[in-house]
């Protein structure tokens, strides 16, 4: 090596140790604190168990033993659960009726397959849930999967076991490889803005690299709030009691016709969804939802089934396109048939606007916040609800 090109590796080597190497340091102190990290998941659960507050456990984007550990405390007081994936998770206490007492173990990346095998289990282990929601997601493709169901165990103690051996199994190379990412800096450079703001520096730097926690502090509607990750903290990010999300970390749509636009388009998902398999939901998904279906019967209870809602104008459009329109109309007309058949009902709230549902309450195209399930499911249970405030089967088939 000549002289020019060492001089040449001694700069970089300083510019990376006078910038990337703390920044690296700083978000492993930080990662090693959260990444894998199942007691602070443990005690996420258990402050909001105590408190009924908001709270984010770590990571928001690996939620599976937060919702577990949540799932099981509220299993003795709940008759209803929603599964699915994110595309569920803004549903709420609030859609329901008084009568109805819900946990939303809805999580990110779900798809239809492995929440089959969810429901079976609490068909099998609580047999006093006795209503199930389930998302049928065609829109991200969910729906026409060709993927087995697979048997779940969702007890708190098989959930903490799997994250443990998680944990440890998780490279140094990925930690870096994290701690380099761009949201993680940019989750660092706001930490330490806050802290060169704060008025107590030390207690604040403490917070997020000493602490288990934020310090407890209040959501605007008064709801406690508490942070166990440390980006977005004090931002009522996170999961509700009810186990809903807050989406307050994202911001809302502000264009939605750019977004149907891109939608619709030859290379977005939404479009090889359908164009991959003509519309045709997966048989044998559907078998196992059927079978759901006559269990919930058999125990006094039911099986609703409902499409997401879309960014209002999306599906409207989709039914207008020249080859897609035929693929979308093949995938409900075959639902309406099959539920009909199965005596299921299938709520279809894929057109959001015909609920009144606005663009600004969604965080993308397909991503609801908790005001629009509001204004889907309220008229729906009140339509279900009798007099003496037991609730009846919904009609059968797609409405």
């Amino acid at each position: 090596m000549g002289k020019q090109h060492k001089h040449f590796f001694w700069i970089l080597i300083t510019c990376f140790g006078a910038t990337l190497l703390p920044i690296l340091i700083l978000n492993l102190i930080l990662l090693n604190d959260t990444l894998g990290n199942y007691r602070k998941v443990l005690l996420a659960s258990l402050w909001q168990q105590q408190t009924r507050g908001i709270t984010y456990a770590p990571t928001l984007s690996d939620i599976g033993l937060f919702k577990t550990l949540r799932l099981n405390d509220r299993l003795p007081e709940i008759d209803t659960v929603v599964f699915g994936s994110s595309t569920a998770m803004g549903i709420s206490q609030q859609a329901f009726p008084g009568a109805l007492h819900i946990y939303n173990f809805a999580q990110t990346g779900h798809p239809l397959s492995t929440v089959i095998g969810e429901a079976e289990y609490i068909q099998q282990h609580a047999p006093h849930i006795k209503r199930l929601l389930i998302p049928l997601d065609w829109s991200i493709g969910f729906l026409y999967e060709h993927a087995a169901p697979y048997a779940a165990d969702l007890s708190a103690t098989t959930a903490m076991r799997q994250s443990q051996s998680a944990s440890k199994q998780i490279p140094l190379l990925d930690k870096m490889r994290d701690a380099l990412s761009y949201p993680r800096i940019v989750s660092l450079l706001e930490i330490s803005k806050t802290i060169l703001r704060a008025e107590n520096k030390s207690a604040t730097f403490r917070g997020y690299f000493l602490q288990d926690s934020s310090d407890d502090y209040r959501c605007p509607d008064g709801t406690p709030g508490k942070d166990f990750d440390t980006i977005h903290r004090d931002t009522c990010t996170g999961f509700r009691f009810d186990g809903s999300a807050t989406f307050a970390n994202s911001s809302r749509v502000g264009n939605a016709r750019s977004l149907i636009l891109l939608a619709t388009a030859s290379s977005s998902k939404y479009h090889q969804n359908l164009a991959s398999t003509q519309g045709v939901p997966d048989t044998l998904l559907l078998q196992r939802l059927a079978a759901l279906g006559e269990r919930a019967r058999q125990q006094g209870g039911s099986v609703v089934l409902f499409l997401p809602p879309l960014l209002p104008g999306m599906e409207a459009e989709f039914l207008r396109h020249p080859q897609l329109a035929a693929r979308l109309q093949n995938t409900k007309r075959i639902l309406d048939e099959w539920a009909r058949a199965q005596h299921l009902a299938i709520l279809d709230a894929g057109q959001a606007e015909r609920f009144g549902c606005g663009a600004e309450e969604f965080i993308d195209e397909h991503h609801a916040a908790a005001t629009c399930y509001n204004k889907i499911f309220q008229p729906f249970w009140r339509g279900l609800l009798r007099p003496d405030g037991t609730i009846a089967l919904p009609d059968e088939g797609l409405r």
